[in-house]
């Protein structure tokens, strides 16, 4: 860990989770590492702040691919997006594709600060990712380029990512 204030939030990335999880659940499993400050649940992932000495490490010792509510739980720490960049959403994507693909992929359109590819559902043969880009014109450009185009035999779905208060450019 980076960080050097032993009293310093770690985000956690938790991903594979049940569809019906809680805050409540998340904060009872992570809760005997170290002290729970926030915990965002979106859909079969999450986001908790651990505070604690060596509570992130602990956590993510203990819990990364330990089974719960029927899953394999991914916990990771979470690295922290570039603050001045452009979230570009990208769905449909082959599980053949990696995010070593999708960074050269884009990367032509313009420089490319972080790539998260999240893993399909095993039900769905379809993932998506998360493209972050140093500038917003190049994110824009990819975004019309590549909308709709086949990437490893599949149409790819590209925009910009709903988090972002930007609206998405005209169609």
């Amino acid at each position: 860990m980076e960080s050097t204030d032993k009293n310093e939030a770690i985000k956690l990335f938790v991903g594979n989770l049940a569809l019906d999880t809680s805050q409540e659940d998340l904060t009872q499993l992570f809760g005997p590492y170290g002290q729970v400050v926030t915990c965002s649940v979106l859909r079969q992932f999450a986001f908790i702040h651990l505070q604690g000495d060596g509570a992130a490490d602990l956590a993510i010792r203990e819990l990364n691919g330990r089974e719960f509510r029927g899953r394999n739980l991914v916990v990771e720490e979470s690295r922290g997006r570039p603050m001045h960049s452009t979230k570009v959403f990208v769905g449909n994507l082959s599980a053949m594709c990696s995010a070593e693909d999708l960074q050269e992929l884009f990367q032509t359109f313009g420089k490319v600060l972080e790539c998260d590819k999240v893993k399909a559902r095993l039900s769905s043969s379809a993932g998506y990712a998360f493209v972050h880009m140093e500038r917003k014109e190049d994110a824009v450009q990819a975004i019309e380029a590549l909308h709709g185009t086949t990437f490893k035999g599949r149409p790819l779905s590209v925009e910009l990512s709903n988090v972002q208060p930007t609206p998405p450019p005209p169609p």
